[in-house]
């Protein structure tokens, strides 16, 4: 195993079968006067690998090379000569069953002559197949099918087109008279209808008054006539209703200490974001609602949207206001 081991074993082949290591090594423990404790203290092991040593149960160790370290290095400390013990650990390790065995059977590398190997190539081949034949003469087969659906659909469209030029145009002239007829009272409906027919023949607007209402106002003294006109003509006095907005910009905010803000409209672009600064003003026109941000509250003195002052107080948490304006 080691050169140590080779140059020991020549020595003293006929004495290392009679020695108990475990036994020889608690022996001397025990003259020593040391525990069990003391002993794995001192080689930095459990206590159970020092009872392993002992008993010469080297097997408990993750490998020879352990057991035969840790029982040299419990010889130097029961200061015993070591060579004697490791010649006998070694020789013990001679004897044993090696635990490498050789390979009597080496199982055959599988070959295109295997029942399994044919299975599969025979299913591989069949795959190939329908993928190559079969499948492009379906798709065909489905393309022509969409195409005489196609078809057929232009030609009912066709015959659907020729039916209804072939049919005959009512005309609008013809069909008003008998509609409006329908609508006019009992009352007057022979007159009704002559008023319809010259007002389309002429060509002139027809008045939403019907003939109960023209017969109610005739009967009230009021002239039809000056009702459709009154109706008609918008007063002056409603088209000069509409007045300017009195402000020029959306949102004006006045500041009397320095401030972040930050303005975005309902786009989310951003209209402004920076400090402005103690004294400035900011003036923004965009598309409502904006969403503004002001880093310190306390440094706006005012703040208009669409000429109105607007009281962000109850928005403002540790002089951060989040708001919107609608």
């Amino acid at each position: 195993m080691t050169t140590e081991f080779q140059t020991d074993v020549s020595v003293s082949k006929a004495n290392v079968d009679t020695i108990n290591i475990g036994k020889r090594l608690k022996v001397k423990r025990l003259e020593l006067e040391f525990d069990e404790r003391h002993v794995a203290t001192e080689l930095k092991i459990p206590i159970d690998q020092v009872r392993a040593l002992e008993s010469n149960n080297f097997k408990y160790f993750r490998s020879t090379t352990f057991a035969r370290g840790f029982l040299k290095s419990y010889c130097r400390l029961l200061g015993v000569e070591p060579s004697e013990i490791l010649n006998a650990f070694d020789a013990e390790l001679a004897d044993a069953e090696p635990t490498i065995k050789p390979v009597d059977k080496v199982n055959k590398q599988t070959h295109l002559g295997d029942p399994i190997v044919m299975l599969v190539s025979v299913v591989i081949v069949a795959v190939l197949v329908f993928l190559v034949f079969w499948w492009p003469a379906q798709s065909n087969k489905d393309f022509e099918a969409a195409g005489t659906n196609v078809e057929a659909s232009s030609e009912n469209t066709a015959s659907a087109a020729n039916d209804e030029r072939e049919a005959p145009v009512l005309s609008n002239e013809a069909n008003e008279p008998e509609v409006i007829a329908e609508v006019v009272s009992d009352k007057q409906p022979q007159a009704t209808s002559e008023v319809t027919e010259e007002s389309l023949e002429q060509g002139d607007v027809v008045t939403g008054l019907s003939a109960e209402t023209m017969a109610i106002l005739e009967e009230a003294g009021v002239s039809p006539e000056e009702v459709v006109r009154a109706t008609a003509e918008v007063p002056a006095e409603l088209a000069t209703e509409t007045k300017a907005p009195s402000y020029s910009n959306d949102v004006v905010v006045t500041f009397d200490a320095d401030c972040w803000t930050e303005v975005r409209d309902a786009s989310g672009k951003i209209l402004f974001s920076g400090v402005k600064s103690a004294g400035s003003e900011l003036t923004l026109t965009g598309k409502a609602p904006y969403r503004v941000v002001l880093g310190y509250a306390k440094g706006v003195s005012s703040l208009k949207y669409k000429g109105e002052d607007f009281d962000f107080s109850s928005f403002t948490r540790k002089d951060l206001a989040r708001f919107e304006l609608k």
